[in-house]
């Protein structure tokens, strides 16, 4: 049996035994203190290492570069070859430089311009077109590849004020005398020119395909004329409205030949070659005189001219004219003959016997001598008729001209006759597939092309 001074004494012991240990660990802790304090290395390793632990991984952040391309075009839609195109920043410095494709056979594809490795951001597309005016286009490149699409020369009207500008207005047309005077003096007024020359001075309500309806200047009558009647329009500021197929076709007979000008003044002008200028904005017309050594045009306003008289110039429309009426009189008699026999046997007559000159063919002679008599005609019906006198703008209302101004057109009037006939084709589902081509294949570029601001 164990008594209670032996369970005292092992009591005793234990915590002896702890007492010891604890004094024998605190010495052997302090020995290791007093080692990393005499030796600095070992400190700075294990600093150094704890730091290398801490201090997170470095991360390569490669920002990602994407493409800029698209089409360079004139005003009109042209593309442009060959021409320099840059990309600028927001501050316009040049960051690269290309240059257009050129076209393929000159004249398929070119214009196609490409900037690859581009950060996002905001730039400036520049294109030098070698005009007065570039391309400047401001883009905003997002994380993927930008396509522009056609850029173009395109001008914005200038932002103003309208105090800054002054009344500029001014009448390039005197304006027609009528009789009583028009008390009207603030709208534009229209003038109707019809083909025998008549005029009067309206205010254009709207154009059709075939009519025009106005009121009359000073009045509230209403009334409206078919377009085939009328000669020209144009109201008085020098702008025209309407150009009949007639009048274009006399510009065309005058075009370039000589003669002699006779103008609402009085005054006659003799012109060695004469030019009408393809406008409707108060055209001018500049003719050109072999006598005058500096070689320099003289420049007139369209609607002083009352009369165009070509000179002898004027014969080569005439022989033209016969020459294509001898071979479409020719030609029509030859298809009948061919279809009448079956056979091409009828068209050699028409040739030359080169292999035996003495034996004459039967029609040969006798059609090289008919295309002498057509351009006789020709010449002698246009002297007659008087076709080398050519009328343009009326003096006044109550003048006519001394002719009437239709020029007849065989294409015309076979278009108008086969108007009942073709008019149904325009109706056919067919038709209107076929015309709306073009259509369709905008919105198939338009639905694949991607915004700026996507």
């Amino acid at each position: 049996m164990i008594s209670k001074k032996q369970i005292y004494s092992s009591i005793f012991l234990l915590k002896s035994i702890t007492a010891n240990l604890f004094i024998v660990f605190s010495l052997i802790s302090a020995q290791e203190n007093l080692e990393q304090i005499n030796d600095p290395d070992s400190t700075s390793a294990e600093i150094t290492d704890s730091l290398i632990i801490k201090t997170p991984p470095v991360v390569n952040i490669i920002e990602e570069k994407f493409t800029i391309d698209g089409k360079a075009a004139y005003g009109n839609g042209v593309m442009v070859p060959d021409a320099e195109v840059m990309l600028l920043d927001t501050l316009e410095k040049t960051l690269q430089t290309t240059r257009t494709t050129t076209k393929l056979f000159g004249r398929f594809f070119g214009g196609r311009f490409k900037f690859e490795n581009i950060l996002p951001g905001e730039y400036i597309i520049s294109v030098d077109l070698g005009t007065r005016v570039g391309i400047k286009k401001r883009i905003h490149l997002k994380n993927k590849n930008l396509y522009l699409g056609v850029v173009k020369n395109e001008v914005e009207f200038p932002k103003y004020e309208i105090e800054d500008y002054t009344d500029s207005t001014r009448i390039y047309y005197e304006r027609l005398r009528t009789d009583p005077i028009e008390p009207d003096s603030i709208n534009i007024r229209h003038i109707i020119v019809e083909l025998d020359g008549s005029a009067q001075t309206v205010l254009i309500d709207s154009m059709l395909r075939d009519s025009v309806f106005y009121t009359l200047s000073g009045e509230l009558t209403r009334d409206s004329i078919p377009l085939d009647g009328t000669y020209a329009i144009y109201n008085d500021y020098g702008y025209f409205i309407h150009q009949s197929r007639s009048f274009r076709d006399r510009i065309n007979e005058v075009q370039k030949r000589d003669g002699y000008i006779i103008f609402h003044s009085g005054d006659t002008l003799s012109f060695d070659n004469i030019f009408f200028e393809p406008s409707f904005k108060s055209p001018d017309v500049a003719t050109f005189h072999y006598d005058d050594t500096t070689g320099l045009p003289r420049f007139h306003s369209f609607y002083d001219i009352y009369k165009v008289h070509t000179g002898p110039s004027y014969v080569e429309r005439s022989i033209e004219r016969g020459f294509y009426t001898g071979l479409i009189f020719h030609g029509t008699t030859m298809g009948f003959q061919v279809l009448s026999k079956k056979s091409f046997k009828p068209s050699l007559s028409y040739l030359p016997n080169f292999t035996n000159p003495d034996k004459k063919p039967n029609r040969y002679y006798s059609m090289i001598t008919s295309f002498s008599f057509f351009t006789l005609a020709w010449v002698g019906y246009d002297w007659f008729m008087d076709r080398r006198s050519n009328y343009f703008t009326p003096k006044d209302e109550l003048s006519p001209f001394p002719k009437n101004m239709f020029v007849f057109s065989t294409s015309e009037w076979v278009f108008n006759q086969s108007q009942p006939f073709i008019d149904p084709i325009y109706e056919t589902r067919a038709w209107k597939w076929w015309n709306d081509r073009n259509k369709r294949k905008a919105e198939r570029k338009r639905a694949k092309r991607k915004s700026v601001f996507d």
